[in-house]
């Protein structure tokens, strides 16, 4: 993903269908998974990027 924008995902299958999944994740936290099945089958996995880490060591 390019830095600085929100991730997103998105699968689309063709006319011949299957099963595809799509898992994301954002600095090591699980946060959305899809799945998309059949003919022209959707999934899309989109997140939020955090905020810049202000803790001061």
């Amino acid at each position: 993903m390019p830095l600085g924008r929100d991730p997103i995902v998105s699968i689309v299958l063709g006319e011949q269908g299957g099963q595809a999944r799509c898992t994301l994740g954002v600095r090591g936290h699980h946060v959305q998974s899809a799945t998309a099945t059949g003919t022209f089958g959707r999934a899309t996995c989109a997140g939020t990027l955090p905020g810049p880490d202000t803790t001061t060591r």
